[in-house]
């Protein structure tokens, strides 16, 4: 497996980047796949009242690639058993995030020390934010693309 890292800090943006990376990739996608483990057909993001993406995991078919999401990488301990099930799924690609500090029980640190040596970091993007409202998705739209093509090229 494949994996791409969405960094920053608590608050940053990281689920809402992996929300735009989702929707992007459902379009080049085959209509059919999961997001939190149900089989859907369409665009499956769900939103809380100040209209932020609610934490997900997902699995697309793009080509012949099997494409994981975790959008939820604050904790570490709940990040190791999502990535545990894509790994149970034979994910080809993982994009999942993790909070940005490298330290002891960080996700960041969990992921380097528990999966790195057997699968390949292949990406580390560092996600931009923005505290006007109105560019809290713009800011993020070359993260998005730089993604989007990492995997277009696998």
């Amino acid at each position: 497996m494949k994996i791409i890292l969405i960094r920053g800090t608590m608050n940053s943006g990281k689920t809402t980047t992996s929300g735009l990376v989702y929707s992007e990739l459902v379009k080049i996608s085959e209509k059919e796949h999961t997001f939190n483990g149900k089989i859907v057909t369409e665009n499956s993001l769900q939103f809380n009242k100040k209209n932020e993406v609610i934490d997900f995991t997902s699995v697309l078919i793009i080509g012949k690639l099997k494409v994981g999401i975790i959008s939820a990488g604050d904790i570490a301990a709940d990040l190791k058993c999502n990535i545990e099930v894509m790994i149970s799924l034979d994910v080809d690609i993982l994009i999942c995030c993790a909070r940005s500090r490298n330290q002891k029980g960080s996700s960041y640190r969990m992921i380097s020390d528990d999966f790195s040596k057997e699968h390949e970091i292949i990406g580390e993007f560092w996600i931009e934010f923005s505290k006007k409202p109105e560019q809290k998705n713009s800011v993020k739209q070359s993260t998005v693309k730089k993604i989007i093509d990492l995997i277009k090229v696998i």
